[in-house]
């Protein structure tokens, strides 16, 4: 069976605000680092982490178009 790769949710942005998360992708800097390291299951959580993220800042797309 052919598994699928969970996608980075990268936006060639990466800058970070002042809480140390990235004004595009909404992770924090720990998250981008480790992301290849994570298992599939981590790498969910941080997804769910980030959609938290842009709601609480809210953002759109990216930060910078909220």
């Amino acid at each position: 069976m052919l598994r699928k790769k969970i996608k980075s949710p990268c936006q060639l942005i990466c800058i970070y605000d002042e809480d140390r998360v990235c004004i595009g992708c909404y992770r924090t800097q720990e998250e981008v680092v480790n992301w290849d390291r994570y298992t599939d299951e981590e790498k969910l959580q941080v997804l769910r982490n980030t959609a938290e993220r842009r709601q609480e800042k809210q953002g759109s797309d990216y930060y910078g178009l909220g």
